[in-house]
């Protein structure tokens, strides 16, 4: 393993690969070191209305002046790296560590703001009984409907005041599902359907401006159910997942639950390929599940609901793409009294329509083009349109 680790320093970034898949470091007496990763960069021009005034929550999409960023995409950087051991008494073992860096600044020339996301640190044991993960690592509840999205590889929304990558399709046809520390089982794959549950570390349940809702007495409940077929050339995935948390708010005892169901199928033909994906709930927030807005200034869960359908057709290496994706939340009754005595107006919808070219030069590089329009809408009646376009690069390994 000391060799190996060794070796890294030398070998990374020059060993001939296939593109997402790792490569073999080095290794001894069965146990191997492999890595894999990627790096990508886009020029991104933004430009729309100014923020409305007397609103409250939703994305910042954009200040009412034109911006220019050369920034990562929906993806940040990867470099990840994987430890497998040799089988013992019919268990595979295997750990992951993946660094996740971010090649901007914040908006500045200095240095110093540049994010490096620890997104990965679990290992997995696996054996006729299915697979058990412990570690952090991407959540079930909504992880699918983020993973099948176009916008995955390119950029989709760009926040005006948000660090860290752009936010693809988070906030417009889905739930960020974050990722967690987790204690997690996944069944042995039957006839093309495979079953996962965890445990997850619980989070704080959270007003956009107010109290908070902090102690946690039990652990947050994720699950997924997963089908998949080929039948020739049509492949067929079709996934539901869903959530269940319980938070108090510490001063008053209250109790407030999160919960959610979420789903979508994807049909694949002969280069075309269809998603339609969604998810309902409560207390869950519009963007960022869990830690913004889903409460509402009184403590109340509020309901949001959200949806994407996506086409897109490959052909040699090219892929091209559309991609519609909104959340919506409900008004909870004091958020209506707000509104209608003079104060501010909750958000009600966040739209957004993408096309996409996507062109691999080779198994290892990408282009990306992207544009959207996205629009954000409050109950009183605001509303703000912005215009997105990018143009990016990936390198994988």
């Amino acid at each position: 393993m000391k060799k190996a680790l060794v070796l890294l320093l030398f070998l990374v970034g020059v060993y001939p690969t296939a593109a997402g898949a790792e490569f073999l470091v080095g290794g001894v007496n069965g146990w191997q070191l492999t890595t894999d990763g990627m790096v990508n960069l886009f020029a991104i021009h933004t430009s729309g209305d100014e923020r409305p005034l007397d609103v409250n929550n939703g994305i910042t999409l954009s200040d009412g002046e034109d911006s220019f960023r050369i920034r990562s995409g929906f993806l940040p950087g990867l470099l990840a790296f994987n430890v497998n051991a040799p089988e013992i008494n019919g268990l595979t073992m295997k750990a992951r560590v993946g660094f996740y860096p971010n090649p901007q600044n914040a908006n500045t020339k200095n240095s110093f703001s540049t994010q490096i996301d620890l997104r990965e640190v679990f290992f997995t044991v696996e054996g006729t009984f299915g697979q058990v993960l412990f570690g952090k690592a991407l959540s079930l509840f909504q992880g699918q409907n983020a993973l099948s999205g176009m916008t995955l590889m390119g950029t989709g929304i760009n926040a005006a005041a948000a660090g860290g990558t752009t936010l693809g399709n988070i906030g417009y046809g889905y739930i960020y599902p974050q990722f967690n520390a987790q204690m997690r089982y996944t069944t042995p794959e039957r006839a093309g359907v495979k079953a996962a549950i965890g445990i997850y570390d619980p989070s704080v349940i959270r007003t956009a401006d107010g109290p908070e809702a902090t102690v946690t007495k039990a652990p947050r409940l994720e699950a997924e159910i997963n089908w998949q077929r080929q039948l020739g050339k049509l492949a067929l995935h079709t996934w539901i997942s869903g959530l269940y948390q319980e938070a108090e708010f510490e001063e008053t005892g209250k109790e407030v639950t999160a919960q959610g169901i979420a789903g979508g199928l994807q049909v694949g033909y002969a280069g075309v390929d269809l998603v339609l994906s969604g998810f309902n709930g409560s207390g869950l927030g519009s963007t960022l599940m869990l830690d913004t807005d889903s409460l509402d200034p009184v403590g109340e869960e509020r309901d949001s609901q959200g949806g994407l359908a996506q086409l897109c057709y490959a052909w040699n290496d090219t892929k091209v793409g559309v991609a519609y994706g909104a959340n919506s939340i409900d008004e909870t009754r004091h958020e209506k009294s707000v509104r209608q005595t003079g104060g501010v107006s909750e958000l009600e919808a966040q739209r957004m329509l993408t096309f996409g070219v996507y062109h691999d030069i080779n198994s290892h590089l990408k282009l990306v083009a992207e544009y959207s329009q996205a629009e954000n809408e409050w109950f009183g009646g605001q509303q703000q349109d912005v215009n997105i376009a990018s143009l990016g690069t990936f390198f994988r390994w």
